[in-house]
């Protein structure tokens, strides 16, 4: 089962992308075609990255997968838009945010701790990186959105969880500010700004590695 879920994830992302990614639209004058991302490269790049992500239901529990999969299924997609353009597609967010929800029915049901828990994450996380948009400290409200599935994804994991996911993906998000700020300044014609929510939605990944590593 830990070997055909994540393949079975990897397939759902991937046909996400190739059908479902070219008909999002994005309300913004700036916003690309999103259509001109998609190709067959694109599309086994992003099963593939679902696939190597979706390893981290080896150190998952069980029940933690009604989360999992939907964010792996539909996120993955998510963020490739945002690597590939900054933008952070509200429609994807809100449909990413939408399986999460109806996913963690059948959890609360059978663990109703864990469902408490994912909202409290999910509004939490939330909270904090609204109030750091507000504060107008550089990051989009794409990004805020996205802070929602994060806290939801990582909070039945406890408190500690959902902190060590929030600190994970802000460093690693620090990280590729510094690499990004390095090669930018290196020809003027290159842009300044960059994709944030990569870094922030692997946050949970990592913490369950780390986790997995700490014993």
């Amino acid at each position: 089962m830990v070997t055909v879920v994540p393949i079975a994830l990897a397939v759902a992302s991937a046909l996400t992308w190739l059908l479902v990614v070219p008909g999002i639209r994005i309300d913004d004058d700036e916003a690309p075609d999103l259509s001109r991302l998609v190709s067959w490269r694109s599309t086994v790049v992003v099963g593939a990255a679902t696939l190597l992500m979706a390893q981290v239901l080896r150190a998952t529990p069980v029940d933690h997968w009604w989360l999992w999969a939907p964010y792996l299924w539909l996120g993955v997609p998510l963020v490739a838009v945002d690597l590939c353009t900054t933008f952070l597609p509200a429609r994807l967010n809100h449909l990413t945010l939408g399986a999460m929800a109806v996913a963690a029915i059948p959890m609360t049901l059978t663990q109703p701790r864990l469902g408490l828990w994912a909202v409290i994450g999910a509004a939490a996380v939330y909270g904090v990186f609204y109030l750091v948009w507000r504060l107008g400290l550089g990051i989009g409200f794409g990004d805020v959105r996205l802070a929602a599935l994060i806290g939801a994804v990582s909070g039945p994991s406890g408190a500690q969880g959902v902190a060590v996911a929030v600190f994970a993906g802000t460093a690693l998000g620090a990280v590729h500010a510094l690499a990004h700020h390095v090669w930018a300044c290196r020809d003027a014609r290159r842009p300044r700004h960059f994709a944030y929510g990569p870094a922030l939605y692997a946050g949970p990944v990592l913490a369950v590695g780390l986790g997995a590593i700490a014993g």
